[in-house]
């Protein structure tokens, strides 16, 4: 581009020059778009547009079995698509969405479970009126953390009444529900076990911090017991539940993933399929292609080829996310063979650029043709991401550099709890040991990074591992 500016001096005068700059219309911005929608968004996207142009007919899938059935004709897509297709055959009504939405309806709340336990309980209204606020006031780990005297001036009467109808409540079912704090959750249901003594108690009041960190020696030295009973101690409350309430909390509805691609077939012939039943076709509407080739109204035509041009270009950029989505998925089957045929523990390190150089693509596409997408094989639905993994670990020299080629964070950590799985309880291995452990199977990590991939799979330290 041409530009100009004033220059400044004994003589004003204008100087040209050329300047490059890169700039995005907008229908390269909504190709970009296109291309980052998962097929929900896409289809939800497609029906937007559809309203506001009246020459697009969007036509959609509405025989989704049939398509199924085609599939599965033509691949083996594994024993969970075969469980699909069984559920299909027996239900009319089957929609194939409903394996990974589940229904909205949760069922018994903790509410309702508890005021079923008090059907055959006789009360007063008043006690009516506190037990329905102490319900409602009950958070979603089933504590109640309601002050008693806020509660009884709010109805009127005394602390005893509702410090009584909060003791019957923690006499209920989930056992510790009620309860104002995690000690005397815990403490609830010792007592219920009949197993609460007076040092177990002090247990619970004044070491769940070493209890968490597995530190028998400082319990039994605090609780003035032996390391035995430490340990028993520690086994019978790590048995209980935290949060007795949790089973029946819902926050929110759970969204399950709908798969963009599928790969299928038997393993000597695997093939990519994207997902086609959620992506609507798109058509021009033949009324109003007809009116723009006759009509004589300049407006009505104008009107209508910038309608038409709209629909077409967003023709071209669903296709395009097509093709780009076949060809990244293709080159991820191509380039992760090993893992769709033996499974998760075959992950090969992969990068963004190796594909972007495989497809002649540039690396900023592939990252948007996999956002938020997912791929569902007989192994599972991972995310797309999940296929681009980065060598684990610096190698010291050659030999390693050759034993870790293939090496990716996932297989570091499959291995590091194989290891710890094998070691013995009562002596377990240290970040360093474990370091060397590795080393001697062929992966060459820092103690650093050991520690990382343990507490990334929320293993515990040795201390935390020990068994007394």
């Amino acid at each position: 581009m041409l530009c100009c500016r004033a220059l400044k001096g004994e003589s004003m005068g204008l100087e040209l020059y050329q300047k490059q700059k890169q700039a995005l219309s907008q229908r390269m911005i909504q190709s970009v778009r296109i291309l980052q929608m998962t097929s929900q968004e896409l289809e939800n996207y497609i029906d937007d547009m559809a309203l506001e142009n009246p020459v697009m007919d969007v036509e959609k899938h509405s025989e989704a079995n049939e398509s199924i059935d085609a599939w599965r004709a033509s691949h083996d897509a594994g024993e969970q698509d075969h469980y699909l297709l069984q559920r299909q055959r027996s239900d009319d009504d089957y929609d194939p969405k409903d394996t990974w939405n589940y229904h909205t309806d949760h069922g018994e709340t903790l509410r309702d479970h508890l005021l079923s336990q008090l059907d055959l309980h006789r009360f007063t209204k008043t006690e009516l009126l506190v037990l329905d606020y102490l319900l409602d006031s009950l958070d979603e780990r089933g504590y109640l953390t309601e002050d008693v005297s806020f509660v009884s001036d709010r109805f009127d009467t005394d602390d005893t009444t509702v410090e009584h109808l909060i003791l019957m409540l923690q006499e209920l079912e989930p056992a510790g529900v009620c309860a104002k704090d995690l000690p005397e959750c815990l403490k609830i249901q010792l007592r219920r076990q009949g197993v609460l003594t007076e040092a177990l108690e002090e247990a619970v009041d004044t070491c769940l911090t070493l209890v968490a960190k597995n530190r028998i020696p400082a319990i039994a030295a605090k609780l003035g017991v032996t390391n035995k009973e430490a340990s028993r101690f520690c086994t019978l409350i790590r048995s209980l539940q935290p949060k007795p309430g949790s089973r029946f909390y819902h926050q929110d509805d759970v969204q399950y993933i709908i798969p963009d691609v599928y790969v299928t077939g038997p393993k000597d012939d695997l093939a990519v399929q994207l997902r086609q039943g959620d992506v609507p076709e798109i058509r021009i509407n033949g009324y109003y292609r007809s009116l723009f080739q006759t009509s004589e109204e300049k407006e009505i035509r104008e009107y209508l080829e910038n309608k038409m041009r709209q629909a077409e270009w967003v023709q071209q950029c669903i296709a395009q996310r097509q093709n780009t989505m076949m060809r990244v998925s293709e080159e991820i089957l191509h380039s992760q063979i090993d893992f769709f045929r033996n499974g998760p523990n075959h992950l090969q390190p992969l990068t963004m650029a190796q594909v972007a150089d495989e497809i002649g693509m540039h690396e900023s596409t592939i990252s948007r043709a996999i956002d938020r997408k997912f791929l569902q094989c007989c192994w599972g639905v991972f995310p797309m991401a999940y296929f681009f993994q980065k060598k684990a670990s610096a190698r010291n020299n050659r030999a390693a550099a050759l034993a870790e080629e293939n090496v990716t964070p996932m297989r570091v950590k499959q291995k590091l709890r194989e290891i710890i799985a094998a070691e013995n309880p009562n002596k377990p291995y240290s970040d360093r040991i474990l370091s060397e452990k590795l080393g001697e199977a062929g992966i060459t990590i820092s103690r650093r990074t050991v520690a990382k991939y343990r507490e990334e799979e929320h293993i515990p330290d040795a201390s935390g591992r020990k068994k007394y």
